[in-house]
């Protein structure tokens, strides 16, 4: 019970899918389904929770920050907040919401499945070190009270001396054999309570016990307040201890002191009950050292603890850069695709309307600048886990020996190139094209690495997950290995950031191996590299494995690009350049087309125009192209609509809004003609 992963995510399918992932790590959840019975769990023992950000406001909750308030001193239950990502500093009441939580880790959505199982193992340590530090706890307390039931039964009185301020801390019996009822005593106060005739002797004991670094033993007499006599044995220790700031050193000694009055008046009674002290001042120190010895065991499993959590953090340390990284090349791959469309369009178009020769030669030179363009943009948002991968059953085998004449003509006359298949057949999940980039990349840089010539290997083999950092099952490993240069071991941990490149100015972008860890990362894998030195590089794709899949390939049916009638389309569009673009395709597509800057204007044109069709962009200030088509539905719901977006990594799937059709840009003028008769013909007559 006290090891399981409360889960509280009460919308969508949030808690099943991280019950899902958590699963795979053998790990015990409970999904709850609203707060109340989170309470109830977390009373019945939990290592961890999960909860929602919008679980917050569940009128249950105060609970859980009450029961969190009243924790006992050695819990600090650690949870898991799933934040919405932000893009603004979070309002005030949010901030003061997270302060209750106390020992609480924030993640943002979405998450990555690696971040959110990390996350969790932590927490379960960090619970796991709290129930160890409870049971320490409840062992010290007992230690504890056995020692005050042994000095009680003895009847001896504990006391510590700080020898250069001259503080006393003492017991209630300690106080008592001096005949003394203040709840606090001064160290002048005690000194005045001893004989006037045995106090020379015991300061010089004192002085000698600090000097000589001994052990204290005396006896002397003590003059109670109702003038009576009573004689007094006090043992102690020295204890020097080094503030490690300043460097200087406080000296105390730490005793006991007993009553030995009895023991003057009978002279076996003295013998008796000093055999007693002597006893139970050896087992005072047996039990010092034994504590020593335990105190020393947990500070080693603490360190350990520490240095594990020093690699944990370097491992999430690593991912947090990547993923950061990743959203900043995305951002600038998203502006740039629509710089791309208009340009890509535009050229496209002059080959369409221009019959001179050298016009259509200067067009198609464009076309093909702007398609590098789009394929740069395309390795971008593919490192940024942006692109929209289109995952397909694929043969890697089979790929790969459809990629031997690219690849023989891309290494050159120098490379030998050569195959090693493990397997006949090797079925995963993944995008082809982006997969033999991925190859080709790899292989262009081997052959880099081997400027005087070498071998290249590529291999498929069939493996199991090698450890924690892969769910667990089989995957398909492609292996490309070269035997050139290599790689320092310094260098090895940041081949996969985005721009790193070894090669000479102007000899790459960098974006090579950080491609392929998109590539892979994205079709549920990861990649790995080994290098040594003089000795080569092996870079290794790890795909999951599965069952073979026999496709059909469709035949696209032809169709007529141009407009059937005198439909009338509405572009919305804030972009001057796109929205110019876009009409001037759609006129010379036999369309008459209307256009509006903003959602707004948008849907007053829409009124006045009545128009067959709808376009409009995603990203535009006011409201989004979803929010127009919202607007839209409500007035118009047969209307058929087209969503242009450049944003690659906007999932609309998950939006409710229904009835409209996806462009991505950039696109060519077909694609626009294809999207919009598709459109027509599906909208209701």
């Amino acid at each position: 019970m006290e090891s399981r992963v409360l889960i509280l995510a009460p919308r969508g399918r949030d808690a099943d899918v991280i019950s899902e992932v958590l699963s795979r790590d053998v790990l015990k959840c409970l999904v709850c389904t609203d707060a109340a019975t989170l309470n109830a769990e977390l009373r019945a023992g939990a290592g961890t929770a999960l909860i929602a950000e919008e679980a917050l406001t569940d009128d249950d909750m105060p609970q859980l920050f009450q029961w969190l308030e009243q924790q006992p001193t050695w819990s600090d239950f650690p949870l898991i907040l799933l934040a919405t990502k932000r893009t603004e500093r979070r309002p005030k009441h949010a901030l003061e919401l997270l302060e209750k939580l106390g020992n609480v880790v924030v993640l943002e959505r979405p998450l990555h499945a690696e971040t959110l199982r990390r996350a969790v193992a932590s927490s379960l340590r960090a619970r796991l070190r709290q129930y160890e530090a409870r049971r320490q706890l409840v062992e010290r307390v007992e230690s504890q009270e056995r020692l005050h039931l042994a000095l009680a039964a003895g009847r001896l009185g504990s006391w510590e001396l700080d020898v250069e301020t001259g503080a006393l801390r003492s017991t209630e019996a300690f106080r008592k054999i001096f005949g003394l009822k203040a709840p606090i005593v001064e160290y002048a106060q005690l000194a005045e309570a001893i004989h006037p005739e045995d106090r020379e002797m015991r300061q010089r004991a004192l002085e000698r016990c600090i000097e000589e670094n001994t052990n204290l033993t005396l006896e002397y007499r003590a003059i109670w307040p109702d003038g009576s006599i009573r004689w007094v044995e006090s043992r102690g220790h020295p204890m020097r201890t080094v503030n490690n700031a300043t460097g200087a050193v406080t000296t105390r000694i730490i005793g006991v002191s007993l009553d030995v009055t009895d023991r003057h008046a009978v002279n076996e009674k003295i013998l008796a009950s000093q055999f007693v002290v002597e006893r139970l001042n050896d087992t005072l120190e047996s039990r010092i050292a034994e504590r020593t010895q335990e105190l020393a065991s947990v500070n080693d499993r603490l360190m350990k603890e520490i240095h594990e959590r020093a690699k944990v953090q370097a491992v999430l340390v690593q991912a947090q850069k990547m993923e950061a990284l990743g959203q900043l090349t995305g951002g600038i791959a998203h502006d740039f695709n629509n710089l791309l469309n208009v340009i890509m369009g535009n050229a496209e178009l002059i080959t369409r309307v221009s019959l001179d020769e050298r016009v259509q030669k200067m067009a198609h030179t464009v076309k093909r600048a702007t398609e590098r363009g789009a394929k740069l943009t395309g390795q971008l948002l593919t490192f940024s886990r942006s692109s929209n991968l289109d995952l397909k059953a694929v043969d890697v085998i089979s790929m790969l020996h459809g990629m031997r004449d690219m690849l023989t003509l891309s290494l050159g006359t120098g490379i030998h190139f050569g195959t090693r298949f493990n397997v006949e057949e090797a079925w995963t999940d993944a995008d082809a094209n982006q997969l033999e980039l991925a190859v080709l990349n790899l292989g262009i840089n081997a052959r880099d690495a081997m400027p005087d010539g070498g071998l290249l290997t590529i291999s498929v083999d069939q493996r199991a997950a090698p450890d924690g950092t892969l769910p667990a099952g089989q995957y398909v490993v492609i292996g490309v290995s070269d035997t050139g240069t290599g790689i320092a071991p310094e260098l090895l941990t940041r081949v996969f950031d985005p721009f790193f490149t070894t090669k000479p100015v102007g000899k790459g972008t960098g974006l090579g191996l950080s491609q392929v860890y998109g590539i892979a990362t994205q079709a549920g894998g990861t990649a790995r590299i080994y290098s040594e030195e003089g000795k080569g590089t092996t870079v290794e794709l790890w795909l999951p494995l599965r069952e073979r899949q026999k496709t059909e390939v469709a035949v696209p049916e032809p169709y007529d690009e141009r407009s059937n009638g005198h439909q009338r389309i509405l572009v919305i569009e804030d972009d001057v350049d796109v929205r110019t673009f876009l009409v001037d395709c759609l006129k010379m597509l036999g369309y008459t087309v209307t256009e509006a800057a903003q959602g707004r204007l948008g849907l007053e044109r829409l009124r006045d125009d009545n128009p067959d069709l709808l376009m409009v962009d995603f990203a535009m200030p006011g409201m989004n192209g979803l929010e127009v088509i919202t607007e839209v539905k409500r007035t118009h719901p047969q209307l058929p609509v087209i969503l242009a977006t450049g944003y690659a990594d906007v999932d609309v799937s998950k939006y409710r809004v229904d009835g409209y059709a996806v462009l991505r840009k950039p696109f060519k003028i077909g694609d626009l003609a294809r999207t919009v008769k598709a459109a027509l013909m599906a909208a209701p007559a």
